[in-house]
């Protein structure tokens, strides 16, 4: 991401708009070509998750280029801003913390058996850069981001 807007905030200031969940345009690689769709995700433990079927072109997207971005539109009074992020997707094979996340995703049971079923892939978010385009003000924000992903 090469734009940067010059107003600045942070990621808490912004973070309680990621927190309700729902669906965010994710765009992967297909070779050299963007591929976007829109995914549903879920916070949890201050992160962000994809829960996403195994057999998805996502899935081998990702594996091959870790690099993603997505936009979640942010819905005003007056007028629809949107947080633009770049992430690095990770798929996660840990048991536990794929436990863990599914537990907390309320449509879960209608996709998958449990968190063991192999065509369950769980993906986090690892957020690099925010742009923001603020959806009461029209202002235009870069979230400085530290570390905050582990």
């Amino acid at each position: 991401m090469k734009k940067e807007y010059p107003e600045r905030m942070t990621l808490t200031e912004v973070w309680p708009l990621f927190e309700a969940g729902g669906l965010i345009h994710l765009s992967t690689a297909d070779g050299d070509q963007p591929r976007v769709r829109m995914v549903s995700f879920t916070v949890h433990d201050r992160k962000i998750w994809v829960a996403t079927r195994s057999g998805d072109d996502k899935v081998t997207q990702i594996h091959k280029n870790s690099k993603v971005e997505f936009t979640l539109p942010i819905f005003g009074k007056e007028r629809v801003g949107c947080l633009r992020a770049t992430a690095e997707a990770k798929i996660i094979d840990d048991p536990k913390r794929r436990e863990d996340v599914a537990s907390v995703i309320p449509w879960f049971t209608g996709y998958w058996e449990s968190f063991e079923d192999p065509n369950f892939t769980l993906i986090r978010l690892d957020l690099k850069e925010i742009l923001f385009d603020h959806h009461e003000t029209s202002s235009k924000y870069t979230i400085q981001l530290r570390n905050t992903q582990k």
